[in-house]
């Protein structure tokens, strides 16, 4: 099923997480799109347009003709099957429960006990010195001492399997990467190389021609 450039449409931010995410959907897909970034200092995040399609007031947004859909995770999910035969397979075959079953199991891992403290740390240490905002180091250390632990776990699974939801690159590994990056842009860069496997991962997926495009993109957007 080959991808209609027209038809599809993200509307994000390049230097966003969640876009991010996305991006490197499209990228191990090799499929086009349009991709549209909202006028963030005039607001447009919050105008009627763009709360029609998001009444939350947040990207992304994919477009696909007239569906739309919102939430990062979601929109990858929709992209990985409905594209499920060009490029890079990135959730399991349809028909196999079982495989799906441990495919949402790692994937919950990661939004339930890894985003939660690594977005907080991102965020803290990160995005919010940039916009003029005091860094609340009480927080910071709380989400530090509740992500090691789990990154400690993610460590010795990586010990055990290639990848982050089993032998085989997978939507999941594209779930972290973003904020895995994140948090070396805050400085926390010893949290993944003072672990061996997860190093050897996270070496891995940087390696891949998707996250070099997408990097690209992240600096072509940094001025």
């Amino acid at each position: 099923m080959p991808a209609n450039k027209e038809s599809l449409r993200l509307i994000g931010l390049a230097k966003s997480t969640c876009t991010t995410r996305i991006l490197l959907v499209f990228a191990e897909k090799k499929i086009e799109f349009s991709f549209y970034q909202p006028d963030m200092a005039n607001g447009e995040l919050k105008t009627p347009p763009l709360l029609n399609k998001n009444p939350f007031g947040t990207v992304p947004i994919l477009e696909d003709g007239e569906y739309v859909i919102f939430e990062s995770r979601a929109i990858a999910r929709y992209l990985a099957i409905k594209y499920a035969n060009i490029g890079t397979p990135l959730v399991p075959p349809w028909e196999d429960l079982k495989a799906w079953a441990l495919f949402e199991q790692w994937a919950s891992v990661e939004l339930s006990h890894f985003d939660p403290p690594a977005t907080t740390i991102y965020l803290q240490k990160y995005v919010f010195p940039l916009r003029g905002k005091k860094t609340d180091e009480f927080a910071v250390t709380a989400a530090l001492e509740v992500l090691q632990m789990k990154l400690d776990i993610l460590d010795d699974i990586l010990s055990k399997q290639q990848y982050l939801a089993g032998q085989t690159f997978s939507l999941v590994d594209i779930f972290y990467a973003p904020t895995i990056s994140g948090l070396i842009r805050a400085g926390e860069t010893e949290l993944i190389t003072s672990r061996s496997h997860l190093n050897d991962w996270w070496l891995r997926f940087t390696a891949r021609p998707s996250w070099k495009m997408v990097l690209e993109a992240y600096h072509a957007h940094e001025q």
